[in-house]
């Protein structure tokens, strides 16, 4: 990825390299063992739904640290999940576009509830098919995510005055 240069996106290439490895990790497993996830095996679906909720995770603390860093303010309490979804997917009037285009903020809305269940519960309760739609949910919507990211930094660059 291209180094970012501004101040509230340089945290965030170490973030990316981060989920971009979990996410090519992931990848790799999923494709060795997609049947074994497909048969319930309970060592594949775990592990595929923990690197699925590892790189969500990932995605959300980038958000974050947008908000904090750009907005100058990130949601907190019960519903901060899915608050900071929604405050990242709404412009904000004279700071920043909205980051989030509505088909990226369902996709992701969608893996922060499958999160949510692989966080709290074990993973015999984990459905496989539920598994693989998320698995190639996340390849679908990590890039489109890292695009959005970049654009929107270059967006923001283009606007500053001196770098």
């Amino acid at each position: 990825m291209t180094p970012f240069t501004l101040a509230e996106f340089s945290r965030l290439s170490s973030r990316l390299d981060r989920c971009e490895r979990e996410l090519g990790q992931l990848g790799d497993f999923f494709d060795r063992h997609r049947e074994d996830i497909l048969l319930g095996d309970w060592g594949a679906v775990s592990a595929a739904s923990l690197g699925v909720h590892n790189v969500y995770n990932g995605i959300e603390d980038i958000l974050m640290s947008l908000a904090r860093d750009l907005d100058g303010s990130a949601p907190t309490g019960p519903t901060v999940h899915q608050d900071i979804l929604d405050q990242m997917a709404a412009e904000l009037a004279g700071c920043r576009p909205a980051l989030l285009p509505p088909a990226l903020h369902l996709e992701l809305s969608e893996l922060k509830g499958f999160r949510h269940l692989v966080r709290h519960k074990y993973g015999f309760d984990l459905k496989p098919e539920k598994v693989v739609d998320n698995v190639q949910r996340l390849q679908r919507a990590y890039p489109v995510f890292a695009q959005e990211l970049t654009d929107l930094h270059d967006l923001l660059a283009a606007r500053s005055p001196l770098l």
